[in-house]
């Protein structure tokens, strides 16, 4: 792994204290992105604080230039994200972002991602589908996106990286993460969403509290809580479906599946 960029650090342990010293050095480590004009969300900068700690557990210490590449990936994916949603981008910011790349050693992986990205959004569910069909959808963009994070951030191949999320268990903890706040963004996003006839969890016949509550559960119940090396993510796991639940219970209240609001 070294001679992808990222310098060995010491040996895991088969616990390695239920992953807090990695978690903690990881978040030291990028501390001030939670205030950074980049990656412009504390999310985001949370994304970035979590696939450092998941090298940290291997062994590995993210390089600072590797850091960069997945903070501009993130920007460049949301970019082509609102684009494809058919959202106001800014054409100078995503030239921006298309020419750092072209000028990177990381083009190639994300040539990739933007052209699988393109082929999965032009074949996108309509508005109003079955909510398996939507879950299906947005796992596989939101995979993908992953995959590209984790790709430039270890050094490897997207194909690789992509096989590695379903593989690897903290990275199946990471990604059911995602998809948790990926239900909530649709929640709070339904009018939007509805708006402009995008796919969404939280729009269409058949999505109700009881589907969306049923979708959190597919990704919280496949990760119990456990005294393991993963504990931190799956401590954050428990406490994001709690979150996701409680604004799916507000926004249920406030009318969003009989009105349509």
């Amino acid at each position: 792994m070294a001679g992808f960029g990222c310098e060995p650090h010491g040996k895991a342990t088969p616990f390695a204290w239920m992953g807090i010293p990695a978690a903690l050095v990881a978040l030291v480590a990028n501390l001030r992105l939670l205030v950074a004009r980049r990656p412009g969300t504390p999310l985001r900068a949370l994304a970035v604080v979590a696939i450092t700690a998941a090298l940290r557990s291997r062994g590995i210490r993210l390089r600072p230039d590797l850091r960069r590449a997945v903070i501009e990936a993130m920007e460049l994916g949301a970019l082509l994200n609102d684009r494809f949603d058919g959202d106001v981008v800014d054409p100078v910011a995503l030239r921006e972002q298309v020419t750092w790349f072209a000028r990177s050693p990381h083009r190639e992986v994300v040539w990739c991602y933007a052209k699988r990205l393109r082929r999965y959004e032009r074949s996108r569910p309509n508005h109003g589908e079955p909510i398996a069909v939507v879950k299906l959808y947005r796992e596989t963009v939101n995979r993908l996106s992953l995959a590209l994070l984790w790709a430039l951030a270890s050094g490897t191949q997207l194909s690789a990286a992509e096989l590695e999320t379903r593989q690897a268990e903290d990275l199946r903890l990471l990604f059911n993460l995602v998809m948790l706040t990926q239900v909530m963004d649709d929640v709070l996003d339904a009018g939007h969403d509805r708006t402009l006839n995008l796919p969404s969890f939280a729009t269409g016949p058949s999505a109700t509290a009881a589907s969306l509550h049923a979708v959190v559960s597919s990704y919280a119940a496949a990760a119990p809580l456990r005294f393991d090396g993963n504990f931190c993510l799956r401590l954050a796991l428990g406490i994001v479906a709690i979150c996701t639940r409680g604004m799916i219970a507000i926004r249920s209240a406030g009318g969003l599946f009989q009105t349509g609001s």
